[in-house]
């Protein structure tokens, strides 16, 4: 048997430690190959929420921009009272740096954590964090950063399902219009089944190709300079004239801006328009007069219709018209005894008639005429000599004996 001792020697001792110490770094060396454990490494811990966790797991991957850089802590439900969109919330361990710059730079307010498949069949999932912008700004302790989620494979597997009951049920109807159409009922089975519809579009394409051959034709002509169509794209002449009037319409447009010519002064030359806007505004008043003398024409029009006033009742009064055709009749009447007058006048008979024709008469009344013109003119000398010598006439001679 062995010899027992009661105690460890220093040696003994020694080599328990050694291995214990060897043991120990073989383990970190271990956990440290795997790039997720660094007792010696800062972690920056940030949180994202989503509507379900949907195969999110404790330790699961979180990349930026597809990178790995850090993992998934642990994944929490939220209270009942949470928004739908906000129901889970997954604490994530990032690493403070990335290539030796800090990940702020890199992780901003404005970043998303985005729920991705790690495969397209699996459902095991991972974070990844968008880059934020220099809009946004560096990220605290505990921020909560905006998330989305992207598709699972449930999700393509249920609006696939649904996809396909949509297909299904426009299957049915699809397929009686097939039937249909193989039957030759309705339009679609008339087009496939109506020999005629195909004789019809077979005719119809020939005349297609015997029009586009004359277009080619056409065409063919017009580049050979043939007809006016022709000569209109190849003559250089036309092209030519053509030219000269553009530059001759030039030559107008720079005299009209520089306001040379009648047209020139019109368009730039502000006494004119001064005057235009003078005598438009005279004419809107001219028009205004007119519309209201057009009015009160109306009125005059409307009283006439109507009966009202001298010339209303002149038109409308029938006792007047009446009156009229009576005073009418009567002034016939004397014009008639009035030419009997005056033929019995130019005949002699009567008193008129022998004042007119009666040569004896009318010698007598020249003598009287030439009496009164003489003693007109003898009255006229006296009042003349009185008013030269009164004393003449007014000398009162009184003799008593």
């Amino acid at each position: 048997m062995p010899p027992t001792q009661s105690k460890l020697g220093f040696s003994q001792l020694r080599v328990g430690i050694f291995v214990l110490f060897g043991l120990a770094v073989l383990g970190f060396l271990i956990l440290n190959a795997t790039g997720d454990f660094n007792p010696f490494e800062k972690k920056l811990r940030l949180r994202a929420r989503f509507a379900t966790a949907d195969g999110l797991r404790e330790g699961a991957e979180v990349q930026l921009a597809g990178v790995h850089v850090g993992k998934v802590e642990r994944v929490n439900l939220l209270p009942p009272d949470s928004p739908e969109d906000a129901k889970v919330e997954a604490v994530l361990l990032v690493d403070q740096t990335l290539d030796g710059r800090p990940i702020s730079e890199r992780i901003r307010t404005d970043s998303t954590a985005q729920l991705v498949a790690t495969s397209l069949l699996a459902n095991d999932k991972m974070i990844n964090v968008t880059p934020g912008s220099s809009n946004g700004s560096t990220v605290a302790e505990n921020h909560v950063l905006a998330s989305t989620s992207a598709m699972s494979i449930n999700q393509l597997t249920q609006t696939g399902n649904e996809l396909l009951q949509q297909i299904n049920k426009l299957a049915i109807p699809t397929n009686e219009i097939l039937n249909k159409a193989n039957r030759g009922e309705g339009t679609l089975g008339r087009v496939i089944n109506d020999e005629s519809l195909y004789n019809n579009l077979d005719q119809t394409v020939a005349e297609t190709k015997l029009t586009l051959a004359k277009l080619q034709n056409t065409i063919d002509r017009i580049n050979r300079g043939d007809g006016s169509a022709g000569k209109l794209l190849n003559d250089p002449e036309l092209y030519d004239n053509l030219n000269r009037s553009v530059r001759q319409l030039e030559a107008i447009s720079t005299d009209l801006r520089a306001g040379r010519g009648t047209a020139g002064k019109f368009l730039t030359d502000d006494a004119i328009y001064n005057e235009s806007r003078a005598a438009i505004a005279d004419l809107r008043v001219s028009a205004a007069k007119i519309n209201g003398i057009a009015d009160d024409f109306k009125l005059i029009t409307n009283d006439l219709n109507e009966g009202r006033g001298t010339a209303g009742k002149f038109l409308k009064d029938e006792r007047l018209y009446e009156d009229a055709r009576t005073t009418i009749a009567r002034l016939n009447t004397t014009a008639e005894k009035f030419e009997i007058i005056l033929g019995d006048a130019q005949a002699g008979k009567g008193t008129i008639g022998k004042l007119l024709t009666d040569e004896t008469l009318f010698n007598n009344v020249n003598q009287t005429a030439s009496n009164v013109n003489q003693l007109s003119s003898e009255g006229t000398k006296l009042i003349y000599d009185f008013r030269q010598n009164p004393k003449k006439y007014l000398t009162i001679q009184f003799k008593l004996f």
